[in-house]
């Protein structure tokens, strides 16, 4: 779900808590490890859809500005462009106006369109979707694997 521009995803972690019911592992962490098994992914559809938009020039900043974070309570993860450097708080208009677009005019600019990529679209679409369930049965195997081997 989006919340302003970030991509928010919550999810339901009951199927996978039913099947590591067995092991010793608590719910809040369940559903810490289900979502950051969904929020790296959604952070890399949004890499991969900034390398495979139409740019003309170096990605490498932008791509290497989405990350994810996981919020304590363990239930939400946010995924955004993040500030490489302290100093440098450009990042995030910068993605938003790359991904949504831009309408002009300036003082500067009388006449111009920054048309949108939709690159963050494409990783809200990925985490509204469900397509991460792929990723969440590894996670529930390799669980099961630790603990019935």
């Amino acid at each position: 779900m989006a919340t302003g521009q970030l991509i928010t995803a919550q999810i339901d972690v009951s199927p996978v808590q039913e099947a590591l019911a067995e092991t010793s592992k608590s719910l809040k962490s369940i559903q810490r490890a289900t979502l950051r098994v969904v929020a790296r992914a959604t952070a890399g559809k949004v890499r991969a859809a900034i390398i495979q938009s139409d740019l003309h020039v170096r990605t490498g900043e932008l791509r290497k500005a989405y990350t994810y974070k996981l919020k304590r309570s363990g239930n939400e993860a946010i995924v955004f462009p993040r500030a490489l450097t302290s100093g440098d708080r450009t990042i995030f208009p910068k993605a938003m106006t790359l991904s949504y677009g831009h309408n002009g005019p300036t003082k500067r600019f009388r006449n111009w369109r920054i048309t949108p990529r939709g690159f963050v679209q494409r990783g809200q679409e990925y985490a509204e979707n469900g397509n991460y369930m792929d990723e969440v049965q590894k996670l529930i195997d390799k669980e099961l694997e630790k603990y019935w081997s």
